[in-house]
């Protein structure tokens, strides 16, 4: 059967067009199932899925045969589908319901993790150490521009300087914090 007969009698439900439809893809689906599938008893569940909404897809006139050949158009349907089951999959698995009994808050707690805050107080106490490291007048620039949040601007007439001039003692000054950083840790973790 010529794969035009074969897309007629697929859409006129034809039953020597079904058989053959699936004895001349059923490899074709099969490839396209080995990249998303190991267990042979889902493969043949996701082959059944397959087939039906290919035929679904063609029975909704979304093949143009002057756009291809139906085999490579029945590849992507059928590689489109078994993405869109991963993801479906997938979005199953991390979403966990709540119990009926256990009671939710309204709204999230706005307050870090504890985890949270012990990380920012351990590595806050690495910068501020980071920092005594640093030239006073580094120090008093990052210090104008990172904690006291102004601009270029306000920090070049802070210090009576150019905005150029700002900008390339702000770039010395995290080169310093930042060789200070590296120097406290310990080679493995510099490493990584």
């Amino acid at each position: 059967m010529e794969e035009r007969d074969l897309v007629r009698g697929l859409r006129e439900r034809r039953e020597e067009a079904v058989r053959a439809y699936l004895e001349r893809y059923r490899p074709l689906f099969q490839h396209c199932i080995g990249h998303f599938e190991q267990d042979p008893t889902a493969r043949e569940d996701l082959f059944q899925d397959l087939t039906w909404h290919a035929l679904e897809r063609l029975r909704q006139d979304t093949f143009d045969e002057q756009r291809g050949a139906f085999g490579t158009w029945l590849y992507r349907v059928a590689w489109c589908r078994c993405v869109d089951l991963k993801r479906q999959e997938n979005a199953r698995r991390r979403w966990k319901p709540v119990e009926p009994d256990e009671s939710r808050p309204e709204e999230a707690d706005p307050r870090p993790a504890p985890s949270e805050c012990a990380g920012e107080e351990e590595i806050g106490a690495e910068v501020r150490a980071a920092l005594s490291e640093v030239e006073p007048e580094e120090r008093s620039l990052l210090q104008l521009r990172i904690v006291d949040e102004r601009t270029l601007i306000e920090v070049a007439a802070e210090l009576s300087i150019t905005v150029e001039q700002a900008k390339y003692r702000l770039g010395r000054a995290l080169v310093s914090l930042r060789k200070a950083l590296l120097q406290r840790l310990p080679r493995s973790e510099i490493a990584e």
